[in-house]
């Protein structure tokens, strides 16, 4: 058994002991059936949130109005939640309150899709009233319920289909599908955060592309912040495997999509990532040197542009080559940043008795070129000797 399971089973011993229920529930279970990776593993039961409490020694208030405590088990945490129905929704994401049941079928209930809704004892029998196993047989996404209620209760549940159906390889019901188009404009009302954290698991699985026709076909491209913008044909014409490779061939096809990339409230790591490879794509589209790309950029870009050449063919010839040799040479460089020159601005400044400015900037760039080339030794009488003799900066 998953060890995970295991110690997850402690909990539900101890529920058990006094006399409550206990079930593992939610995508641990689905993964379970499915063999797939298990990474943590929820747990619902009878038992209010101020009983698991008292009955756990080491807990952590993480939403005890929505009935979940946190239990930690040797520094593991397992979320805890009280088996609870739902009130109405006004924002089209979270209800406006939550009532606690003794009913696990109620609980399970509420939740968005049938493969989602099973919930499993410690001897991993399973309790599945809404048919999920039957839907991961069929390798089909449904959900628990009339599809347009569901989805008029939380519009993010409508990207949520569209990535667990690229994250297993699955397919949409008709009724799904039918109902994403009568709901899309619903996202509207979703925090940009939380759509792109669904857009980020949908690039990463297994069937990004299938995903694309049905956002698409369903018409919620229109209302996906960034993407929205991109023309229908050119976003399904994209190949990709991850969110950075989608934002970075988008961009690269139209400069102008740069100025919507702050909808999606990127990170800044993403936003350098993006602004990263376009700028090599440009270095090596004029032929500049492998030594200096693989001293510009890091591994981590040159690879994301390489793997996103693969499936769509932006390089040419002459443009792969520079980048495969780039690779090749970035744990060969004779120096790895200006920190590794042998010179620096203050030295500079007093050689050439000169005050800072920007020509010290110019010329630091011009002898971090040379030295990676090879042209200019990493010595500081080599470097001021050739600034002597050879450079030219502004005065």
């Amino acid at each position: 058994m998953n060890k995970l399971f295991k110690q997850a089973g402690l909990i539900l011993d101890i529920l058990e002991k006094n006399d409550y229920e206990g079930y593992f529930v939610g995508g641990a279970v689905r993964d379970y059936i499915l063999n797939r990776p298990i990474n943590d593993v929820d747990i619902t039961t009878n038992a209010l949130p101020e009983e698991i409490e008292r009955l756990f020694e080491r807990t952590i208030d993480v939403g005890k109005e929505h009935g979940t405590i946190v239990v930690l088990i040797e520094d593991t945490p397992f979320e805890v939640t009280t088996y609870r129905t739902e009130g109405t929704y006004s924002n089209f994401r979270r209800p406006d309150k939550v009532f606690f049941t003794e009913n696990l079928q109620d609980d399970l209930s509420r939740r968005d899709f049938t493969i989602n809704a099973m919930a499993m004892m410690k001897n991993m029998i399973l309790f599945d009233p809404y048919h999920g196993q039957d839907d991961l047989e069929e390798n089909v996404i449904n959900t628990v319920g009339e599809a347009d209620e569901r989805f008029g209760e939380d519009a993010l549940r409508m990207l949520r289909a569209v990535r667990f159906m690229s994250q297993l390889d699955f397919k949409l019901t008709e009724n799904v599908k039918a109902a994403i188009h009568k709901n899309k404009a619903l996202l509207a009302h979703i925090a940009s955060e939380r759509t792109f954290t669904e857009l980020k698991k949908m690039y990463a699985g297994l069937n990004p592309s299938a995903a694309q026709n049905i956002i698409v076909e369903t018409g919620l491209l229109e209302y996906i912040p960034f993407f929205k913008h991109v023309h229908k044909d050119t976003y399904l014409s994209a190949c990709v495997s991850n969110i950075e490779e989608a934002l970075v061939i988008h961009v690269y096809h139209d400069q102008s999509l740069l100025r919507f990339l702050n909808e999606l409230k990127p990170s800044n790591h993403l936003k350098n990532q993006i602004r990263d490879s376009l700028s090599l794509m440009d270095d090596l589209s004029m032929n500049v040197n492998s030594k200096l790309i693989a001293y510009y950029y890091n591994k981590e870009i040159m690879d994301l542009v390489l793997h996103l050449n693969q499936k769509n063919d932006v390089l040419s010839t002459d443009s792969v080559d520079i980048l495969l040799n780039a690779i090749t040479l970035r744990d060969k460089l004779v120096i790895n940043s200006r920190s590794d020159l042998y010179v620096d601005g203050r030295v500079l400044m007093q050689v050439l008795e000169r005050q800072g400015g920007p020509w010290l900037k110019t010329l630091l760039s011009e002898i971090e070129k040379q030295v990676v080339l090879g042209q200019l030794e990493n010595d500081q009488n080599e470097i001021i000797n050739w600034v002597k003799n050879h450079a030219k900066y502004e005065e």
